[in-house]
């Protein structure tokens, strides 16, 4: 489930079913998820593991979602990649087939610039204690 670090060409993924290291090139991707006759904007599906062949989708945060109750944990942190990850992906038109003639009107969350200052400094990068918390491990196990 954690993005472990968003760069210019790829992110780095860990598998939360086998715990696998995946990277996957942004330019593979797109925000979006079509089902039926219906899409939804605030989705980033990502490749299947070549590993267990798992799936994972990425949610943006919604449009009214309040500041994270413990701003800095390992959480936060990943939202914020997360919703990063999708304002790029639509930024740059990356999204599915049914939301191309309106991506401009698609909600997206980037990081602020103080956040990115004060979180991210050194790139899009999650600091490994964050990612073990994530996959609910402990940083000696």
């Amino acid at each position: 489930m954690a993005i472990q670090e968003i760069t210019e060409t790829e992110l780095v993924q860990r598998c939360a079913k086998c715990d696998g290291e995946n990277r996957v090139l942004l330019a593979g991707i797109e925000a979006g998820l079509e089902r039926d006759q219906q899409v939804e904007d605030n989705v980033v599906a990502l490749p299947e593991c070549p590993t267990c062949h798992s799936r994972e989708f990425l949610l943006r945060s919604p449009v009214e979602e309040q500041e994270h109750p413990v701003v800095g944990s390992s959480g936060h942190l990943h939202r914020l990649l997360v919703d990063e990850l999708h304002s790029e992906l639509v930024k740059k038109g990356r999204v599915v087939a049914k939301l191309r003639d309106k991506a401009d009107q698609v909600f997206t969350r980037p990081i602020a610039v103080e956040a990115r200052q004060r979180f991210f400094g050194k790139g899009l990068k999650l600091p490994a204690r964050a990612v073990e918390q994530l996959q609910g491990k402990e940083p000696d196990q």
